[in-house]
């Protein structure tokens, strides 16, 4: 008995966390539209493929070939918060995005990873 209510316990806590594709982009939209400084990221429209794992939003990037960083490249009197997309085909290149704090940028780290885990 103890066992079967463990498992209907597990089995809620995990409905709950779990999330929707359409959930996370909403969600990613949100802190986007509220903590993003840059105005192409900040503006645009959020699509995934599922299957493929690519992640666009005017620029296409394909998740299992993309690294996804946090860089502080600013001062404590003039921070500077960047996310930074860098694809395994160009390693010397990458695209920058400003937020105005670094919560903000792991938050969408997170949300970006856990659209990956979707299938």
């Amino acid at each position: 008995m103890k066992v079967l209510i463990v498992a209907i316990i597990s089995m809620i806590t995990l409905n709950i966390h779990a999330q929707s594709k359409d959930e996370i982009i909403d969600e990613l939209q949100k802190v986007l539209k509220e903590h993003c400084i840059s105005t192409q990221l900040k503006n645009a429209e959020i699509y995934y493929n599922t299957g493929e794992k690519i992640l666009d939003f005017g620029l296409r990037y394909d998740l299992d070939t993309t690294r996804l960083t946090y860089e502080f490249a600013g001062t404590a009197s003039e921070p500077i918060h960047m996310l930074q997309f860098v694809r395994d085909a160009k390693p010397n290149s990458s695209t920058s995005f400003f937020f105005d704090n670094k919560k903000s940028v792991y938050h969408v780290l997170d949300l970006i990873y856990a659209l990956k885990k979707l299938e």
